[in-house]
């Protein structure tokens, strides 16, 4: 991870501790008898690139630490970059990543179904692509779905 992307995290980090706290006091200011409301943030999404996931990891440990609150076209995706080791040159069946999923329907994991939408929208967004039906590829792009 190079040093300006990192401390740019820190940085964000740092501003939305700020803004957290601002927003405490002005609850406080609007009604001083009241006690503070909890911060009711969404989990944050991992900002990873290609270069630091860990393809070594098992399936289900890699989709559990990097899938987070990721949407089915990121999931696909993720777990399409997981069965190329993200390179964009392996193409993968569609049978396969629906059979890898199915594996994988738990809370803590991919959480959904397959739904054929998924490749579809994974397309669209150009995190994947597919030269003949029912096998896809990544395409260099894919690492957008850690910035959503």
């Amino acid at each position: 991870m190079s040093k300006e992307n990192s401390q740019t995290k820190e940085l964000i980090a740092r501003i939305e501790e700020a803004r957290d706290a601002l927003d405490a006091a002005l609850d406080i200011l609007r009604d001083p008898g009241a006690p503070p409301k909890p911060v009711d943030r969404p989990r944050s999404r991992h900002t990873e690139s290609s270069a630091s996931l860990d393809f070594t990891m098992s399936m289900r440990p890699f989709v559990k630490k990097y899938s987070g609150d990721m949407s089915g076209p990121e999931k696909f995706t993720l777990l399409l970059a997981y069965l190329t080791k993200g390179d964009p040159t392996k193409t993968v069946a569609l049978s396969d990543i629906e059979n890898q999923w199915s594996r994988m329907t738990g809370k803590g994991l991919l959480g959904m179904k397959f739904n054929r939408f998924y490749p579809s929208q994974a397309r669209d967004n150009d995190w994947a692509s597919t030269e003949k039906a029912g096998a896809y590829r990544l395409r260099p792009s894919w690492k957008a779905i850690f910035n959503g």
